[in-house]
């Protein structure tokens, strides 16, 4: 069995609770079915990015799975979405693929003493750390290295993120051809729609 996740969202607690409780569902399957278990996660990413603490918490959570993952940048991977395509022990890239890397980002409205500012601006910078952190790893590049890049702003093509070491290879076709015991998800950002809990097989959930 291998389950197939397309992430088409925001990055954000209801698309990455979608995530979670998904892969947990599908473990959870293979562990009651011993004759058929969770052999590998896929998951296919269109994402502008959003809120880098959930982003860490796939990431993390993904780490901690012993279960193969490929990652597979579809059509743009920025900002939080980066940790999620970082988490792959295989991470491909469709050759049109863009990735977009940044420093932490806060929108603030009202009015705030100056310890309140520095609060944020110390909060920033240890979200900063810890996604160049992860991109670290997966690049295998030294940390403060990376974090010169990302303070910097980066829009690497396909080319640029394989060369990075962001990317490990190019998809030129399908990764998933046989579509037998294939578990499926899709998350995306659709609004006020009540979404069905997923099945067993082959569910498609938007």
């Amino acid at each position: 069995m291998k389950a197939l996740i397309n992430f088409y969202a925001t990055v954000n607690e209801n698309t990455i609770n979608q995530l979670l409780n998904f892969i947990t569902q599908q473990i959870h399957i293979g562990t009651q079915q011993p004759e058929n278990p969770l052999e590998e996660i896929i998951i296919q990413i269109s994402s502008s990015g959003g809120s880098s603490d959930h982003g860490l918490l796939a990431y993390n959570y993904l780490q901690q799975v012993n279960v193969p993952k490929t990652t597979i940048g579809m059509g743009n991977v920025d900002s939080a979405a980066v940790m999620i395509f970082a988490s792959g022990d295989k991470r491909l890239t469709m050759p049109s693929c863009r990735f977009l890397l940044h420093e932490a980002l806060t929108t603030i409205s009202g009015q705030f003493n100056g310890t309140k500012l520095h609060e944020i601006a110390n909060l920033n910078e240890r979200i900063t750390t810890d996604y160049c952190k992860v991109i670290s790893k997966a690049t295998d590049k030294k940390t403060f290295s990376v974090e010169k890049k990302v303070k910097e702003g980066q829009v690497m093509s396909s080319e640029q993120a394989k060369k990075y070491g962001l990317a490990q290879d190019f998809q030129n076709e399908p990764y998933v051809k046989d579509l037998k015991n294939l578990n499926i998800l899709i998350i995306n950002n659709v609004k006020d729609a009540a979404a069905p809990p997923p099945k067993n097989k082959n569910q498609v959930k938007t």
